[in-house]
C-alpha cells in the first residue's frame, strides 16, 4: 500500500492559505497482486507500473499505471458492477 499527500493545484495568491491548512491523504494500492472478496466473491487485482516516460511538448516525465481485475467464473456481472460503483465514487 502507498499512502501520500492528496495533490492539489493552487495558484500562487493562494498559496499562503493553502499552506495553513491539514493536507489530504489517499491511500493507494502499491503494484504487485492483491485478493479481496467484492459482494462474496474472491477478486484478484494485479496493479503495474512502467518505468518514467518522458512524453510529450513539455517534456514531463509521467509513470503508466495499469490495473488489472480479475475472477473466477465466466460471470461478468460483478466485474461490472465493482467498475460502476468505482466510477460513480470517484
Amino acid at each position: 500500500m502507498r499512502v501520500q499527500i492528496k495533490k492539489k493545484k493552487v495558484y500562487w495568491w493562494a498559496r499562503s492559505k493553502a499552506d495553513s491548512e491539514k493536507p489530504e491523504v489517499e491511500y493507494l494500492p502499491g503494484p504487485g497482486n492483491h485478493f479481496f472478496y467484492y459482494n462474496g466473491k474472491k477478486m484478484w487485482a494485479y496493479s503495474q507500473e512502467s518505468e518514467p516516460l518522458v512524453v510529450g511538448w513539455e517534456r514531463k516525465p509521467t509513470k503508466q499505471e495499469k490495473l488489472y481485475i480479475m475472477c473466477s467464473g465466466s460471470d461478468t456481472s460483478s466485474l461490472k458492477k465493482l467498475v460502476q460503483e468505482a466510477l460513480e465514487y470517484n
